[in-house]
């Protein structure tokens, strides 16, 4: 049986477990060296150069220079979005040992998808965009106290409506299986936050730690207590 798409020319490039970490690796939306993701995926120098050139042909990674170094990202949005959906569907790995299973937890509660926020963190934030009416509850649309309540932190929401980019993408959180927002907003708004270091990058790996300045920021912009949050102390 044929058909429109080879879905299974996809699914090769994603099945190897070397390939599979380093994807996820890159799921933290920054530019990262062949040595990073080598000691992300556990594995040596020459072969993750193998297994990045099967993931560049295949479309699912690009690579840019930056000096002497080539730097890997997840190659579009799409294909960010299809390992996030992916997730969903997935077993969990298996823990082995109390750094992984606290490892498991603090990414449970915050880390990047691709450009956006995620994790109970993500949540926390969409919830309290719907409650100061950025965005629509039900929809996630943009809702008509969009622009003031943005510009309260500097995002402007003009540049966002005029481009190419959807506003407003749901992207169904593979930890708390609840749409967290992405889009031009969700990227835009973490962007602020990183920016600002209301979070900061936990190296070698897409979680984030919130700081003490970004969770005042959090309840003074959007009401939002992470300390009352059932979902971030069960992730503590």
């Amino acid at each position: 049986m044929t058909g429109d798409t080879d879905l299974a020319a996809v699914g090769r490039l994603v099945g190897d477990r070397v390939r599979a970490a380093i994807l996820l690796s890159l799921l933290s939306g920054g530019a990262t060296s062949a040595s990073e993701l080598a000691a992300a995926a556990g594995a040596s120098a020459s072969l993750t150069s193998a297994h990045l050139r099967k993931l560049l042909d295949g479309g699912l990674v690009e690579v840019a220079t930056s000096g002497r170094q080539r730097l890997y990202r997840i190659a579009s949005v799409e294909v960010a979005e299809m390992l996030e959906a992916m997730q969903l569907v997935a077993p969990a790995a298996p823990v082995t040992s109390l750094r992984g299973a606290s490892s498991r937890r603090r990414l449970r509660r915050a880390r990047m998808c691709y450009d956006h926020l995620a994790g109970v963190l993500g949540i926390a934030v969409t919830d309290g965009l719907v409650a100061r009416e950025v965005l629509a509850d039900g929809s996630l649309a943009i809702a008509d106290g969009a622009a003031p309540a943005l510009a309260e932190i500097g995002v402007s929401l003009t540049p966002l409506l005029s481009g190419s980019r959807p506003v407003v993408r749901a992207c169904t959180d593979w930890t708390e299986r609840r749409p967290h927002v992405s889009g031009g907003l969700g990227a835009a708004v973490a962007s602020t936050f990183v920016d600002r270091a209301w979070v900061v990058r936990r190296p070698g790996s897409r979680g984030l730690d919130v700081t003490a300045d970004g969770a005042a920021a959090l309840e003074d912009w959007l009401g939002v207590r992470l300390t009352d949050d059932a979902a971030w102390r069960d992730s503590a």
